[in-house]
């Protein structure tokens, strides 16, 4: 079977970093097509920023990888197709915009941009197959679907989802034929992580999040065939209980392997502050409670790249009345019905379960 078309909607971002790499570790899974950038962990010059960074780390880890195994696999799947990448939101479609960079760093990785001696330089071209257009990157989401046949193209949506919306706006009839969309974000049946009711992703842009759950069943094309976009849901609920040792992703041993280790060790020092930080104080330090990675934006790569998109599962766009509660290659979906609140001075993104 072909590889998957693959869109990552993104705000990089440090887990959204290692996203990336994931998608680019199954070539056989997926072909990466495209990387729309969006505001969110960041301001939208950084987020670009690491993007060429992440790149140009890549291709000296390919002549650097001791593994002549490794090299080849990154070289083929670095060299198979180019990937657009594009600008999109530079805030939310109402309200006032926000950005992590208080988990993140200002740069969205940990502040790297500002340490002694610029360890990691930015490149001074877009290094392959990076291909940057002026192009909006909704509109980059809209040629790629259209490129493709219908039901095929997977999104990946793992910032907030304002170019996502804008695309939908735009052209509902073209977004209808979308395969796909896994989305990192909201927090259903848990505490949120920016405020205490709210995910960061819905926090940043509930509008663009009302748009596309609420508002696009009602629209003419989806409306008539009483349907709904194919949305599956990662949300806090889920992500905060895949859980991976720091060590295993930025250990002593870790740092002294190639140029991409050491990259991906020096941008999770500051997450691995914060989830340090926990720690109950008068307890002992426990590294198996406290210095764990969440994988918010990996699960829904993921997701995207293992789990069959809800057209293949149906043959269809879902039914925007019917309860899917079923079990698909080890993923279980289940149906949840909630409104999301954009006004509140206290409670912006808070997902209200029904």
């Amino acid at each position: 079977m072909a590889p998957v078309p693959l869109i990552v909607d993104t705000d990089p971002g440090i887990d959204d970093i290692l996203a990336i790499v994931l998608a680019l570790d199954r070539p056989d899974l997926v072909q990466l097509k495209a990387i729309t950038l969006t505001f969110g962990n960041t301001t939208l010059d950084h987020c670009r920023n690491n993007m060429l960074q992440l790149f140009d780390i890549l291709q000296k880890h390919i002549a650097e990888d001791p593994s002549e195994a490794h090299r080849a696999k990154l070289a083929k799947t670095l060299a198979s197709s180019p990937i657009t990448l594009s600008q999109g939101a530079t805030g939310p479609l109402g309200g006032q915009r926000f950005t992590a960079s208080y988990f993140h760093g200002r740069d969205g990785v940990s502040g790297i941009s500002t340490l002694p001696g610029n360890p990691w330089p930015l490149p001074k071209k877009v290094p392959e197959p990076l291909q940057e257009t002026e192009k909006a990157a909704h509109d980059v989401i809209l040629d790629t679907i259209r490129s493709n046949p219908p039901g095929t193209v997977r999104i990946a949506a793992v910032g907030p989802l304002t170019n996502i919306a804008l695309a939908w706006q735009k052209d509902p009839e073209t977004f209808s034929k979308v395969g796909g969309i896994s989305v990192m974000g909201a927090a259903l049946d848990v505490p949120g992580n920016t405020t205490p009711c709210a995910e960061f992703n819905t926090f940043a842009d509930p509008f663009a999040v009302r748009e596309l759950l609420h508002n696009a069943p009602l629209h003419p094309v989806l409306r008539k065939q009483n349907k709904r976009l194919p949305v599956d849901l990662l949300p806090l609920d889920i992500t905060t209980e895949h859980l991976v040792p720091f060590e295993r992703l930025c250990g002593d041993k870790i740092e002294k392997k190639g140029i991409l280790q050491k990259y991906l060790a020096a941008i999770l020092v500051s997450p691995r502050k914060n989830m340090n930080s926990y720690a109950d104080p008068d307890k002992p330090f426990d590294p198996s409670v406290n210095d764990l990675f969440q994988s918010h934006d990996p699960l829904a790569v993921g997701h995207a790249m293992f789990c069959p998109s809800p057209v293949q599962r149906l043959g269809q766009l879902p039914d925007n009345e019917s309860l899917i509660n079923q079990a698909y290659e080890g993923w279980q979906m289940k149906t949840r019905e909630f409104g999301v609140e954009t006004d509140g001075a206290l409670t912006r993104g808070y997902c209200v379960v029904e």
